[in-house]
């Protein structure tokens, strides 16, 4: 079976530059970014983006614990009240084809965030969609 080369071409520089530049002006600890890349990963399918934000996250000091149980957000003890509402928000973004972005979700979000963090969040998850959709198209696993 053929593959794509993701890496060929100038887009993979690009979104690597922009996801850096998103992820180092984020206000968010840099364990929680990867986590929300983690979850939106699993959501999408993509095992190689799954893998590699597992690693990250852990490098990036989350609890085995807390990588385990990023699936099961909604009723884990190990995750805030603020938290869940990041992962809601990310699982709404990710599924914004199927669903829209869920309005309550959204307006909760910025009510706890405020619309800056909001926007951080958005801009996280928008950036590793686009990274699943790449590497689910290329084949890469």
């Amino acid at each position: 079976m053929p593959k794509l080369d993701p890496f060929a071409g100038p887009g993979f520089a690009a979104m690597s530059t922009m996801s850096k530049a998103i992820d180092d002006d984020a206000e968010l600890p840099l364990g929680l970014v990867e986590l929300i890349k983690l979850r939106c990963s699993q959501v999408n399918g993509c095992t190689y983006c799954v893998r590699m934000h597992i690693e990250k996250a852990l490098h990036a000091g989350e609890t085995q614990d807390r990588v385990d149980n990023v699936a099961d957000w909604r009723t884990n003890v190990a995750f805030t009240d603020q938290e869940r509402k990041i992962f809601a928000l990310a699982e709404s973004i990710t599924l914004v084809a199927d669903t829209h972005v869920d309005e309550e979700v959204l307006d909760a979000a910025i009510a706890d965030l405020g619309p800056a963090l909001t926007q951080q969040v958005v801009w996280v998850v928008a950036v590793i969609n686009a990274f699943n959709r790449v590497a689910i198209s290329a084949r890469i696993d």
